[in-house]
């Protein structure tokens, strides 16, 4: 049997809080679950009150209350960077409104996907993020009627979920269209994993440019989002009777293959062939030569998408189709083709 001591303090309440900063448990209730009704300085009060205090809210209690796990499902075909950039966004925005989110990988399973949608009806969480679908070959197990969900960084073809995301054909035109203005018309297009939804629309925005230019799409070659992938697709491009003397690469890690294997034979970038990333992640900056790309705002897209999901939950009014836009970043690896 212990024995509290007069040195033992009992715990922190959400009334002590309240009574120490002078304001409502109410107000201090709303700044714990519903920050975004608050003035940020009235948050900052009460965040630092709770931690000096030492207040522990009670959130299973305070969730069961109010018919909800304060839970969001993140639902990501694959554990990239690409995709752990989304998610920073997702869980900056999830922390400021009060929500845990859990990140959950389907390696691009339909089925896999479908039973995530299925424990989120079954009350385990309270909505999904989903960032870029599985594309769905077989019926899925989710017969029921779809709980609240986002589609992140594209639509979801077919079930017309509300959506944060960015136009992949537009943005792929855009970076062949960068390529062209150079001088180059022998350009290769290095695509990324085949179930992927927008490998096939970066591929499409390749197709739509080239031939608004009137030039040939015969160098398109299929890959995987790796290093690995570019680099065996760039093999086989310079292997080529006449090789390209540009390359459209799906991803920013698909481009650093391609320039592995440019180095290979000796040739230089972009002196020999230019190399067009996809991205913008934090390796186009960081390798050497620093990746020309295309910009996708990955984190912001994340943060609107949880806000928009919140939205939803809390019936509140919401844009259905948020359009985010893309640009070109202009760096080491893209220049005019050799003349001669």
């Amino acid at each position: 049997m212990s024995i509290q001591t007069s040195t033992q303090r009992r715990p922190a309440t959400i009334k002590d809080v309240a009574r120490e900063l002078e304001i409502s448990v109410a107000t201090v209730s709303r700044a714990l679950s519903k920050p975004h009704l608050l003035r940020p300085a009235t948050v900052a009060r009460v965040r630092e009150a709770v931690a000096r205090l030492g207040y522990r809210p009670n959130l299973v209690a305070q969730n069961l209350k109010l018919g909800s796990t304060g839970i969001i499902y993140v639902v990501v075909p694959a554990m990239s960077l690409f995709f752990f950039d989304v998610f920073r966004g997702i869980e900056r925005a999830a922390l400021e409104l009060g929500y845990s989110v859990v990140a959950a990988h389907t390696g691009r399973d339909p089925v896999r996907e479908g039973e995530y949608f299925d424990q989120v009806a079954c009350g385990r969480a309270d909505g999904v993020l989903l960032v870029s679908s599985a594309r769905i070959e077989t019926k899925p197990p989710h017969l029921h009627q779809f709980p609240p969900t986002v589609a992140v960084l594209e639509a979801d073809e077919g079930r017309e979920f509300p959506a944060v995301r960015v136009d992949h054909v537009a943005a792929a035109a855009m970076a062949t269209d960068h390529l062209i203005a150079l001088g180059h018309t022998r350009i290769a297009h290095i695509g990324g994993n085949a179930h992927a939804p927008m490998a096939e629309h970066r591929r499409n925005g390749f197709f739509r440019a080239m031939a608004a230019a009137g030039l040939s799409a015969e160098y398109c070659v299929p890959g995987e989002f790796s290093p690995e992938a570019g680099q065996v697709a760039m093999e086989g491009l310079l292997a080529l009777p006449v090789p390209p003397t540009a390359v459209f690469a799906s991803s920013d890690e698909i481009a650093v293959g391609a320039i592995r294997a440019i180095r290979a034979v000796g040739l230089k970038v972009p002196e020999d062939i230019s190399v067009m990333g996809y991205e913008d992640q934090r390796l186009s900056r960081i390798y050497d030569p620093q990746i020309t790309t295309v910009h996708v705002p990955t984190f912001d897209l994340g943060y609107q998408a949880m806000v928009k999901l919140r939205q939803i939950l809390a019936r509140e009014p919401f844009d259905h189709d948020a359009l985010l836009p893309t640009h070109v970043v202009q760096r080491a690896t893209t220049a005019a083709p050799k003349k001669g």
